[in-house]
C-alpha cells in the first residue's frame, strides 16, 4: 500500500488525542487500546499530522520499502471514535471505513479501482473495565488491478473492528499487504492482522 495513503481524510467525527508507543508496546487511545506485531512502530507526530487521516489516531506503521522513487507499507493499523445512528450502525461504520481503506489503498494508477470482497460482520468479545462488550469485526479482501508494476503488493486484507462505546463506535482499522511486491519486507502473515484485533480493549472509564 502507498505511503500517501492517509492522505484522503474521512468525512467523521472522531476524538483526538493519543499516547505514542513504539514496536509491539500497546497502542493507547481515548476508546480502544490494541497491540502492533512486532516490528511495526509508532507513526512520527509530523508524519502523522500528513500521510494519514487526522480522523484516525494511534497510529502505527508496517514495514516500510521504497520502490522506483515511491514509498510503500506493508502494513497500517488505527483506531476512530465514530458517531452512530438508528440508520448506521457500528457494523455499518465498520464496512464503510473497510472500503474506503481498500479503495484508497490498492488503486491503478490511473484510478481503476480494486476488487473488494467484503464478508459479513463476525460476532468478537471485546475485553472492558468491567465486563466484555460484543462487538463485530469487517473483513475485506482486496485485489489491485493490473498496471501497477512490480512495486506495489497485489492483494491486501483489512480488518475493522468496531465496538459500542460512549454513544459511539470505537473502531480498530488494521490491514495488510498479502500477495506481491518485494520478498523483503515480506507480505503481512494474515495471522499476524487477527492477533491485533484480538489484543484490542476498552479502557477504564
Amino acid at each position: 500500500m502507498l505511503l500517501g495513503v492517509g492522505l484522503l481524510v474521512l468525512a467523521l467525527v472522531v476524538v483526538l488525542g493519543v499516547r505514542a508507543t513504539a514496536g509491539a508496546a500497546p497502542v493507547a487511545t481515548p476508546f480502544l487500546a490494541y497491540t502492533p506485531p512486532p516490528g511495526w512502530s509508532t507513526a512520527p507526530p509530523d508524519a502523522a499530522a500528513t500521510t494519514d487521516a487526522p480522523t484516525l489516531v494511534g497510529v502505527v506503521h508496517g514495514p516500510r520499502y521504497t520502490c522506483d522513487g515511491e514509498e510503500f507499507l506493508r502494513g497500517f493499523a488505527a483506531a476512530a471514535l465514530l458517531p452512530v445512528d438508528p440508520v448506521a450502525s457500528p457494523a455499518d461504520r465498520a464496512e464503510r471505513v473497510s472500503r474506503w481503506f481498500a479503495a484508497t489503498a490498492y488503486p491503478a494508477p490511473d484510478g481503476t479501482p480494486p476488487d473488494i470482497t467484503v464478508a459479513p460482520p463476525r460476532a468478537v468479545r471485546v475485553t472492558g473495565p468491567a465486563a466484555a462488550v460484543e462487538g463485530t469485526v469487517t473483513e475485506t479482501t482486496v485485489r489491485a488491478p493490473g498496471g501497477r508494476g512490480d512495486c506495489p503488493a497485489t492483494a491486501g486484507r483489512v480488518l475493522v473492528l468496531a465496538v459500542p462505546h460512549d454513544g459511539g463506535a470505537a473502531l480498530l482499522l488494521v490491514a495488510g499487504d498479502t500477495e506481491g511486491g518485494p520478498a523483503d519486507p515480506a507480505p503481512v502473515d494474515p495471522s499476524a492482522l487477527d492477533a491485533v484485533v484480538a489484543s484490542a480493549r476498552l479502557p477504564a472509564a
